[in-house]
């Protein structure tokens, strides 16, 4: 039986912020312009691989979440160090349900779990009255749900407990968390988005991880939309490369100051 991150456990992470402003630091290639003095003066939500930069770098993160069951399995070593050298964890059901016995009893002693809302974006009339209901149950939650089947659903929850709507990348989870978190200001690194998905942390000679981002770019930034235009969270980016529009998610000056 799978213990969830619980309402309890989000007031007590809240009373654990030491920042008033979280960077989320993803993986795309403008993450490493970000200089040591900015990734110390906020708290961090880093992802898969970004971690071990960190780490390198004698910079703890914050938060270390993963929702791709494939970084897990194929980097076990590396996964295990960012989760044992984090101040906290969170990885995502998939993630959890993917690990062999041994490794699920390493993981519910040093992890939250969080739920992901729906894994399939296209949807029906009968999913749109299924989270219909669901939202009036979760007001936390705000989903659009199209009766056309070519249609994908779109969603933010404000609220991390009940669960996550998926976007096609982890940068949303990790948005989706901070929020949930209260933070006054959530700043993205590396939210490039650029073609061939690069990660900036990969090192010549390891075996790239897999990635959908190209095909998936469009998708993600109809959802970014909707979160801008239903939400609107105080969240900017630091990327001067990114290919998400800056009405979404606006440009923030690469100065100490003014990420503060």
């Amino acid at each position: 039986m799978i213990s969830f991150f619980s309402p309890a456990q989000l007031v007590h992470l809240r009373e654990q912020r030491r920042h008033p402003t979280c960077l989320i630091f993803l993986s795309g290639p403008s993450a490493s312009e970000v200089s040591t003095s900015q990734l110390r003066a906020m708290d961090i939500i880093a992802v898969n691989g970004s971690a071990r930069y960190l780490l390198d770098q004698d910079i703890k993160p914050f938060i270390y979440l993963v929702t791709d069951g494939r970084f897990a399995r194929q980097r076990l070593e590396e996964f295990q160090r960012h989760v044992t050298e984090s101040a906290f964890t969170f990885i995502n059901q998939e993630v959890f349900d993917a690990a062999p016995a041994d490794l699920q009893r390493w993981l519910a002693e040093r992890c939250f779990i969080i739920k992901e809302l729906y894994k399939r974006e296209k949807s029906g009339p009968l999913k749109k009255l299924k989270y219909a209901f669901f939202c009036a149950r979760h007001p936390s939650v705000m989903m659009d749900v199209p009766f056309s089947r070519k249609k994908r659903m779109k969603g933010f929850s404000k609220d991390i407990t009940v669960g996550y709507c998926n976007c096609k990348t982890v940068a949303y989870a990790a948005i989706q968390l901070a929020y949930s978190l209260s933070y006054g200001k959530i700043i993205c690194a590396g939210f490039d988005l650029t073609s061939g998905g690069q990660r900036f942390y990969e090192r010549p000679g390891e075996a790239a991880m897999p990635s959908e981002i190209s095909q998936d770019t469009q998708k993600i930034i109809a959802v970014l939309r909707f979160m801008r235009e239903k939400i609107n969270p105080p969240i900017f980016t630091l990327s001067t490369t990114t290919v998400i529009p800056y009405d979404i998610i606006p440009l923030i000056e690469h100065t100490d100051e003014e990420v503060k």
